[in-house]
């Protein structure tokens, strides 16, 4: 009785050895990212004239090219006709 419950309380130390060390193998093998990094700036909490309160939000960064509303048309209008999203005519 005595060397069956240790072998399996061996077992389960060595599961959660295991576990332990396959959970931190993942956690540092994966690339956190942030919302903002894509070069956005965040707007903080605030309260509007009203006096409602308006949530923190990530703003998108604007382009200041000139053909940016046409690459972005153009890039749309791909992706809707020809993308990995396109309805199919039945």
């Amino acid at each position: 009785m005595i060397k069956q419950l240790l072998r399996s309380s061996s077992k389960l130390l060595f599961l959660l050895i295991f576990v332990g060390c396959s959970q931190l193998l993942v956690l540092t093998s994966c690339d956190f990212k942030k919302s903002d990094d894509a070069g956005g700036t965040y707007v903080k909490p605030s309260i509007d004239y009203k006096g409602k309160m308006r949530k923190g939000h990530v703003r998108k960064k604007v382009s200041t090219d000139k053909n940016a509303i046409k690459n972005q048309n153009r890039s749309r209008y791909y992706y809707q006709t020809r993308g990995k999203y396109r309805r199919k005519n039945k």
